[in-house]
């Protein structure tokens, strides 16, 4: 019955955003190989977009960022495979660091293990970056409110949450989806460009195997076909270049307000 209610409850809070929706620049682009395994359509395409359209906003550089509800750590590597290097803080409310790391040590790691709300840093950063953590969050918006306090003049923040369509995705996941409504609301004004992780080939894709086969029927779907997953997959990147509604995932860009020129830059690009 909580299940039920949770669904019903953030469909009606989905749905009543839809009218007040902000505009968003879709973004499917990427290929899953067998050396990729089976990941999840919004899974490539966030790693896809960090490789190659983060370093579009965010220069190339020695950077520090702090990486909110970071789990292992792996964004480190995936900065560093972009191109990134400098300080990198990974701060989690579970201990599953992976503090011997992997890369080549272009960034010198450091794991705090606490709430990122009682997280007291010397130094702000140029990214602080979140992937699906925000949903995980009781009171998302005073988080935020600290993050922003965070991050350095000119620095980004990066978030990557489930999108109001994503409800019949990640069901039961996290306390909340995120519509563009609520988006806009947590990030108003000028700064912010959100792009859509797939559309809705992605959608189905992940709706069949990982949705109904994995998470409601038990059955491991992309472990016993791995091969027709994939072929699945690679088909629904090539629609979803063309008609990429219903996004699985957002993924949110906020330049700090601290430079309005740096902001106008990313607005027009």
């Amino acid at each position: 019955m909580k299940r039920f209610t949770y669904l019903a409850r953030n469909l009606r809070r989905n749905m009543a955003g839809l009218p007040r929706s902000m505009p968003f620049r879709p973004f499917c682009r990427g290929r899953v190989e067998k050396s990729d395994g089976t990941p999840s359509p919004t899974r490539l395409l966030g790693q896809v977009f960090i490789r190659e359209e983060l370093p579009r906003l965010l220069p190339t550089a020695e950077i520090r960022v702090l990486d909110v509800g970071c789990g292992t750590g792996r964004m480190s590597d995936l900065l560093e495979r972009a191109g990134y290097r400098g300080t990198y803080v990974g701060v989690d409310i579970d201990d599953r660091f992976a503090r011997d790391g992997g890369g080549t040590g272009a960034f010198a790691r450091r794991f705090v293990h606490g709430d990122a709300h009682d997280l007291t840093e010397a130094d702000s950063f140029d990214l602080v970056f979140s992937n699906s953590a925000l949903e995980h969050i009781p009171n998302d918006r005073r988080l935020l409110a600290k993050l922003d306090e965070l991050v350095a003049p000119g620095g980004m923040q990066v978030h990557i949450v489930p999108s109001g369509w994503g409800l019949p995705l990640y069901l039961w996941h996290g306390y909340r989806q995120y519509p563009l409504s609520r988006i806009g609301s947590l990030f108003p004004g000028e700064g912010t460009r959100v792009y859509g992780l797939g559309g809705l080939a992605c959608f189905g894709v992940h709706l069949a195997f990982i949705s109904l086969g994995e998470i409601l029927l038990r059955m491991d779907l992309r472990r016993r076909i791995p091969a027709t997953y994939r072929a699945f997959l690679n088909t629904a990147f090539r629609i979803d270049r063309v008609f990429s509604t219903a996004p699985g995932m957002y993924v949110v860009c906020r330049r700090s307000m601290g430079d309005a020129k740096q902001c106008d830059e990313m607005n027009d690009r």
